[in-house]
């Protein structure tokens, strides 16, 4: 305890020592400082309190000024009235104030009213009037006998309170008779002293004010008061309660002051005419306005309101106190400051100790890490490198001469190929404000072999983002790359040597279990789809695995390309319906927005049926799996909802990421690579969009992706199984006409407007035949017929020509096969019956070279597609030319890995000598986009399903109305 005290009693002391003068000055000076901000703050707000009160009493003044006058313009307005007519009829009087709308327009005003001025004599005639008109009891009061009267004849509105003024002498009473005489000898409006309105018949009685605009015979001249007191016929006034008045005119202006309104300078009770206050206030006013008005001076006297000033000088005791307590911690600081100066000193020790330390730890994890590190001084214009760096590149510890003053003269080790991508990096990384970044590059050691590196920099700035200093380290990558070349050597392998037999097993046991060997057993059924199953699902695992690698080494290709996506969503459907059909799940495509889209449809189609098949696989037995498509702007939105369990919570983060499961248990139900979401956001994401979904457990769930669409006219809906007409027609009118005509007779039409919207379509569709105008706006449509008979895909193609320049038409096109010729006006009857003559023939199959080594694939795809067509073998490049020399063909089924060379060169060659003969290419490894350039069509081995490859013989064989060339 006495420890604790002598302790206490040694710092007191010190703080009060001669070493401590310099904490009480900083002391004195922050209170002196924080008294004169305090003061200077607290009259600053009173001058503004007082301004502000200055504003608020001037604006008052002014409303009230301005609503008086507008006041006075509504009596001159019906004084203007009475001077037209000597007859102003109670009804005129009465229309006249409604269309005023008074009550509405000028709150506040009791009524509008006009005071008859009639001598003795007449006084009894106009009882008599007053009564005639259906008032019997009228009188003008008060009674008894005056050289004058002023009689209320009209008053408006007439009901309530005003019903009391009607028939009263406003002459009998001395305030009123003042203000009345002064208007009728002036000839200007006066205004009243404060009276007692006889409208105060209940309630709270209010001061009253009258307002007098004096009406004169149009017969008299007016020259002088005398003559204008000879000449008066009446006065239209207005009555005023004071508090309605000025509620009227204030409204909501009065929140921050109080103020009174006296009609005498003694500011008496007597002369108070309104007080925003419940009664007077007896404090003296803080401000005074005096206003001239109609031959009376009002006073008024302004007040703040109560909570005014505080409000005006909040801030000024915090001000106060936390000048205070500002002053009082940079004392305590200061003291702590100057008293433990020894303390400073040994933490600064400390912390310089800790922070070599920390540098000889980054060292020894550099070296560790076999990693170099470098350091550029932009603003010194210097560049540093570690011993081990320079190492790395077979150069002496201190580097080569010249490097340590030129910050950029690194580049010079930096591969020539690399060094633009490798300034494009730094450049962006630099100006986009970003603190770190990463360069994969190469580097040239000393004797001028490659050293792959990753270059990973931190970029320190100045306040305003200006970079100073970038430093960072140099990773070896010479382990990686080799390993990575090892694993694309390892996937070449698998790719080549797995995919062709896998094809082939899977696709020989669909064969079988489908029959088309013959009536397999029972006992023989169950094992062999079980060897189907897995089969095919290794094949997609082997498919997800190359594509993944693929992906992450960037080497994946697109063939971007605009397709219809409904067209695209259909194909999809179909695709995947066996599936389903073995699931007991229905498929449905609900809406689907118009829409074009740019993308690389193999991919489309492996999106879709990885989340249709996902979909399918987590739906219960007779449960529907919907697709949908709707527009989103300038994208379009596709939809693949179940009626599955939902996401569970915990997966949600983790849903598209690699390997990830929702039931990763080794006894899970659902089979799968847990690669397929993952790579379909990496595909949809290179193709421009982005991918998603939304879950609610136990409800369901809902796959989404959006994609960017292609501006474009309305396109037609998916097929419907009719056979397709295509209409080339740019009159709009003739083409719906025709579009109607073969609608009702069954068939599925698409209008094309121009040639180029023609080649569009067929690019999208085969149609069964064509209905064609000649003169299109952007060409001639004999030169689309040419176009198609010069390709052997629609060579054969019926085509009816219906033109006003059909006999042109036919002497240009005379033994053109496939044509019939039909002239406007157009013939119903005739053109149905052409169209139907055109398409009843039958044609005979279509004829495919398969080029293929494999004899067993070549089996498995000739029994795949013998529905569609007649496969004709050839297991070599020589065996190839040589049917193509001697046979008809309408499509080649390709191999690219073929005995004597690659099938690329097949490719070529027929580009040049048969350029309308459309070519599939079916191998083992996938094409990219520079090879996919003169391929029709394109599938993987491991890819093929059965499905995919029906789908894609039924897009480039010509249709049932066509034959090989």
């Amino acid at each position: 305890m006495s420890d604790n005290i002598t302790l206490r009693l040694q710092l007191l002391g010190q703080l009060f020592s001669r070493n401590n003068l310099l904490a009480w000055g900083v002391l004195a000076l922050a209170l002196g400082t924080t008294l004169l901000a305090w003061d200077s703050l607290r009259q600053s707000q009173s001058a503004s309190a007082s301004r502000q009160l200055g504003l608020l009493a001037d604006e008052i003044s002014e409303a009230i000024i301005q609503r008086m006058h507008n006041q006075e313009s509504i009596l001159l307005g019906a004084a203007a009235l009475l001077d037209a007519s000597e007859a102003v009829s109670r009804d005129d009087w009465r229309t006249y104030a409604r269309r005023l709308n008074l009550e509405e327009r000028y709150p506040g005003i009791q009524g509008l009213g006009f005071s008859q001025v009639l001598p003795t004599e007449k006084l009894h005639a106009f009882e008599t009037e007053m009564r005639a008109e259906g008032y019997p009891n009228f009188r003008v009061r008060p009674l008894g006998e005056r050289t004058q009267y002023s009689a209320i004849r009209y008053i408006e509105p007439f009901a309530g309170r005003n019903l009391a003024a009607f028939g009263f002498d406003m002459l009998s009473e001395p305030v009123r008779q003042a203000a009345m005489l002064s208007a009728a000898r002036s000839g200007q409006s006066r205004l009243s002293g404060r009276v007692t309105l006889v409208q105060e018949t209940h309630g709270k009685v209010q001061p009253g004010l009258l307002l007098y605009t004096p009406v004169y015979r149009n017969d008299q001249p007016l020259d002088t008061p005398e003559q204008r007191l000879a000449a008066l016929r009446g006065f239209a006034y207005s009555p005023y309660r004071a508090h309605d008045l000025m509620h009227g005119i204030l409204g909501a202006r009065q929140r921050d002051l109080e103020f009174e309104l006296y009609a005498g300078p003694d500011m008496a009770a007597a002369d108070l005419l309104y007080s925003s206050a419940d009664n007077a206030i007896d404090t003296p006013a803080d401000t005074q306005r005096e206003l001239e008005l109609f031959g009376q001076r009002w006073y008024l006297n302004f007040h703040y309101a109560p909570g005014f000033l505080d409000a005006a000088h909040r801030g000024e005791g915090s001000l106060l106190a936390l000048g205070v307590c500002i002053s009082l911690l940079l004392f305590f600081l200061i003291s702590s400051l100057s008293l433990r100066r020894e303390q400073i000193q040994q933490l600064a020790e400390r912390i310089t100790e800790q922070l070599h330390r920390s540098e000889e730890r980054l060292a020894l994890a550099l070296k560790g890490g076999n990693d170099g590190w470098w350091d550029i001084d932009v603003k010194a214009g210097s560049f540093f490198a570690s011993a081990h760096g320079w190492q790395m590149l077979g150069y002496p510890e201190q580097g080569p001469p010249g490097f340590a003053d030129d910050p950029w003269a690194w580049e010079n080790l930096v591969h020539p190929d690399d060094l633009p991508a490798t300034r494009a990096r730094l450049k962006q990384a630099l100006s986009a404000g970003a603190s770190n970044f990463t360069i994969d590059c190469r580097l040239l050691r000393v004797d001028g072999s490659e050293l792959p590196v990753l270059l990973r920099g931190y970029i320190q700035r100045d306040d305003k983002g200006y970079p100073l200093r970038i430093t960072g380290t140099t990773m070896d990558q010479s382990e990686a790359k080799r390993i990575e070349r090892l694993k694309s050597e390892f996937v070449s392998t698998v790719s080549h040597e797995l995919r062709t037999p896998l094809t082939a097993i899977a696709g020989s046991l669909g064969l079988i279990n489908g029959g088309a060997l013959g009536t397999v057993p029972e006992s023989m059924r169950t094992m062999l789809g079980i060897a189907q199953a897995n089969s095919q699902r290794l094949s997609h695992l082997i498919n997800d695995l190359l594509d993944m690698d693929k992906l992450e080494a960037g080497k994946m290709q697109f063939d971007l390309q605009p397709y219809t996506l409904a067209a695209q969503l259909q194909e999809a459907l179909d695709s995947n319906q066996a599936y389903a059909d073995r699931h007991q799940v229905k498929l449905r495509l609900l809406d689907c927005v118009p829409a074009r889209v740019r993308v690389d449809a193999m991919r489309l189609q492996q999106v879709l049926a990885n989340f249709i098949s996902n979909a399918v696989k987590y739906s219960p037995p007779g449960a529907e799996v919907c697709l949908r498509a709707e527009g989103r702007g300038a994208r379009v939105r596709v939809e693949v909802s179940d009626q599955g369990p939902g996401i569970a919570a915990e997966f949600r983060q983790r849903i598209f990421s690699k390997f990830s499961q929702a039931d990763a248990s080794d006894s899970r139900s659902k089979g799968g690579t847990g690669l397929g979401l993952a790579i379909s956001k990496e595909l949809i994401e290179r193709m421009g969009g982005h991918i998603g979904f939304d879950s609610v457990e136990g409800q369901g769930a809902c796959f989404w992706f959006e994609l960017p669409t292609l501006a474009e006219a309305a396109l037609p809906a998916t097929s419907d199984g009719r056979r397709s007409l295509l209409v080339v027609e740019d009159e709009p009118d003739i083409a719906n006409l025709l579009r109607q005509l073969l609608e009702n007779a069954g068939y599925r039409v698409r209008l094309a407007h121009s040639l180029d919207e023609a080649r569009a379509r067929l690019r999208e569709e085969i149609p069964a035949a064509i209905s064609l105008d000649l003169r299109l706006p952007d060409g001639d449509g004999m030169q689309l017929v040419q176009e198609l008979r010069a390709d052997a895909r629609y060579r054969e193609l019926p085509i009816l020509v219906v033109s006003a320049a059909c006999e042109e038409g036919r002497l240009a096109l005379d033994g053109v096969p496939a044509l019939d010729w039909l002239s406007k006006p157009i013939d119903p009857q005739r053109l149905l019956g052409s169209l139907a003559q055109a398409l009843q023939h039958l044609p005979q199959s279509p004829r495919v070279l398969h080029v293929e080594d494999d004899h067993d694939l070549r089996l498995v795809v000739a029994e795949q597609g013998r529905e569609l067509a007649e496969f004709v073998p050839a297991d070599s490049l020589a065996e190839a030319r040589r049917l193509l020399a001697e046979q008809p063909f309408d499509l080649v089924l390709l191999d690219l890995g073929l005995p004597d060379g690659n099938g690329l060169e097949l490719l070529d060659e027929l580009q040049n000598q048969r350029p309308g003969l459309p070519v599939a290419v079916l191998s083992a490894s996938e094409m990219d986009g520079h090879e996919l350039a003169g391929v029709s069509a394109a599938l993987a081995k491991s890819r093929n399903d059965g499905q995919h490859f029906l789908h894609m013989l039924n897009r480039l064989l010509p249709a049932k109305e066509t034959r090989h060339d």
